[in-house]
């Protein structure tokens, strides 16, 4: 049989890449950098227990580019693309294909069966913990790898459903060809929408998960609410969904975190409201409490949010920086000069590049050269002095995180810089998202990224404050409509930020009361 797979991410892509190693036909449907990577240097998946990673070559290409007719098309992208998925499956189907879609969403196989009336559309969902490292590798978490999928209504059947699941036996899948495919489908559910749900409340991992305490109770309670609703569909399950959901939990990796977790960290539209907002409305629906989900989807809905700046504010780099760059064009017998570097601070490399020509120019025409040389001088420095973390913030960072507010990170630095920052100086934790500006059409003064990490943050402009220490941030912060916060550090250069509704000139216990006290205004 030949199968398209729609989405080659942590489920589509762990599932073409089992499939195509076992000798099956199929192509992966995927777009940018990551088709790129696949077509150039094939897939690879790397595992948490296994040190040894594996490259094969697989088949893939764009829904524009594909010109087959395949048996199979597997739909195995996220809730709020599944629309557009439907003209390319009108296109490429013939008569008898069959679609499996396989998300997490209770009730897409229905909602697919509406746009393709003249097509056989199963449920489907899939046991797996896995996600795109980079491009063209995927991470897989856990060792679970379990699809179970089926026709809604017995009339539906076809004798080709049985290959399917014989195709995916051979791939070391765990293939369910279900009589029930409703209730093992909402049993999924009762996993991924809880652990989504109470991992972004208690911005946790799964090694939270994993020990008695409060994320734990809360993820049980949830399934409980899911079981209820079960109850009240018709459709009630026949196991202790708690047991069997503790028990998935307890294979995977401490520090593995949910799909919709990493796309509101990477500043992604998220399936929050499949996830999380659809449960009250079915409980509403069915007439079944639902008071945990109630109260995470009021919380997510009204908490708080607070997006630093990341150089001046977490750590101490704009010296540097500076230093970094003078010692630099000291070695092309160039001073650099204080207040022609001034005005970069706080902005992208793109106005500190022209910036450069206009002051220095034909040197940095070659701007990546230069920029490699900076780098370089940089990590020489940093391996031996390690990032300049600002004194105190830590504690900041904690007691914030404590109380409840939704915490980003809005930086002009280059995301790679983003993270690795944030994980040498272990504070990525107290994080739920993180923003650069070199991936905004407009950078600092623009409001583009702290608008796209309230986003992020699933928040309304309105309810996030800014910390700040440059003027260009405070004009950000501005123009996105946010309050800000005036982090005075001196080594920042000569910055004004007339508009902050707070100045702190250092970090210190009472600097996070100030804060929350301000946030309330």
């Amino acid at each position: 049989m030949q199968y398209a797979i729609i989405g080659a991410g942590g489920t589509g892509g762990v599932m073409g890449y089992f499939m195509t190693k076992a000798g099956k036909d199929v192509t992966l449907i995927a777009r940018g950098r990551h088709l790129e990577a696949m077509k150039e240097h094939g897939l690879t998946l790397e595992r948490l227990w296994d040190p040894n990673p594996e490259t094969i070559a697989v088949k893939a290409t764009d829904m524009e580019h594909y010109k087959e007719q395949p048996d199979v098309i597997l739909v195995c992208v996220k809730g709020y693309s599944l629309e557009d998925t439907v003209p390319f499956i009108r296109r490429v189907a013939k008569p008898d294909t069959i679609v499996i879609p396989i998300l997490n969403i209770y009730g897409t196989g229905a909602k697919l069966q509406k746009e393709l009336p003249e097509l056989l559309v199963t449920d489907g969902c899939i046991y797996v913990s896995a996600n795109i490292k980079e491009p063209g590798v995927l991470l897989q978490h856990g060792k679970i790898l379990r699809i179970v999928f089926g026709v809604r209504e017995k009339t539906d059947w076809r004798p080709e459903l049985e290959q399917i699941r014989q195709d995916f036996t051979d791939s070391a899948i765990d293939g369910i060809l279900s009589e029930n495919i409703r209730r093992e489908a909402l049993e999924k559910f009762s996993y991924v929408s809880p652990i989504g749900a109470a991992g972004l409340y208690c911005n946790a991992v799964a090694g939270d998960f994993q020990k008695e305490g409060a994320p734990r109770e809360l993820f049980c309670s949830m399934i409980r609410e899911i079981a209820a609703l079960a109850d009240a569909m018709g459709v009630p399950f026949q196991k202790d969904m708690v047991d069997v959901n503790l028990h998935i939990l307890s294979n995977l990796a401490p520090e593995t975190t949910t799909s919709m977790q990493r796309d509101v960290m990477a500043g992604k539209p998220s399936e929050i409201d499949g996830l999380v907002y659809e449960v009250v409305r079915m409980g509403k629906l069915y007439g079944v409490p639902v008071p945990s989900y109630t109260k995470v989807a009021n919380r997510l809905a009204e908490k708080k949010g607070i997006i630093f700046d990341m150089d001046g504010v977490l750590v101490n780099t704009e010296p540097l920086h500076f230093r970094c760059w003078q010692e630099v064009l000291k070695e092309d017998g160039i001073t650099l000069n204080y207040e022609i570097y001034k005005p970069c601070i706080g902005s992208t490399r793109e106005v500190f590049r022209q910036l450069m020509v206009d002051a220095y120019g034909d040197i940095f025409e070659d701007y990546p050269t230069m920029n490699r040389r900076m780098e370089e001088k940089k990590k020489e420095i940093v391996e031996k002095e390690g990032f300049p973390q600002c004194e105190g913030i830590r504690e900041v960072l904690e007691k914030l995180h404590q109380e409840g507010y939704l915490l980003a990170v809005g930086s002009s630095s280059p995301e790679d810089v983003i993270q690795k920052v944030l994980k040498d100086l272990d504070l990525a934790q107290y994080f739920s998202a993180f923003i650069s500006g070199e991936n905004m059409a407009h950078p600092k003064p623009a409001p583009d990224t702290f608008l796209a990490a309230a986003e992020a943050l699933l928040l309304d402009p309105s309810a996030c404050m800014v910390v700040e220490d440059s003027t260009n941030g405070g004009k950000a912060a501005k123009a996105a409509g946010m309050s800000c916060v005036w982090f005075h550090n001196p080594d920042s250069g000569d910055q004004q930020i007339p508009d902050a509704v707070l100045e702190i000139s250092s970090w210190d216990s009472s600097s996070a009361e100030k804060i929350m006290k301000v946030s309330e205004q």
